[in-house]
């Protein structure tokens, strides 16, 4: 391991702590479905050695985990590289990014598309949501 190497995982948040902040935002209400929206549900533990908790709905039936219907769910990205390439996204590239993370160029690219397309979309100001015409 390289001295830039260890810089990057010396920067990256810890897994444990990126989670349970992220379940505080997300859940802040209390815990419900995402599906029917019941806050009858129940823990079924973990997602293979992540920290990434799993739910069941005794309303509905389904399952779900903290990430189910967010723009970080179905990515191989660890939530710490996420908040790293989203912290960094307007300081380094892309192509750098996924050099220092060791991830293909794609899943960077689509994370930051994915985030950057968020944050226009639910921005109060018209020019990032593109809504030009309300000017």
């Amino acid at each position: 391991m390289n001295g830039k190497d260890l810089g990057v995982k010396l920067l990256l948040p810890d897994e444990e702590n990126v989670l349970d902040i992220f379940r505080c935002i997300r859940w802040s209400g209390g815990v419900y479905c995402p599906g029917c929206k019941s806050y009858k549900v129940y823990k079924r533990g973990f997602i293979r050695k992540t920290p990434v908790r799993r739910y069941s709905c005794n309303n509905c039936g389904k399952n779900f985990t903290d990430l189910t219907g967010t723009i970080f769910s179905n990515r191989k990205l660890l939530m710490g590289e996420v908040l790293y390439i989203i912290f960094n996204l307007n300081k380094k590239s892309v192509n750098r990014l996924s050099k220092e993370l060791d991830h293909k160029w794609e899943s960077i690219y689509r994370l930051s598309k994915d985030f950057k397309e968020c944050i226009a979309k639910n921005s109060p100001d018209p020019i990032l949501s593109g809504d030009i015409e309300n000017r």
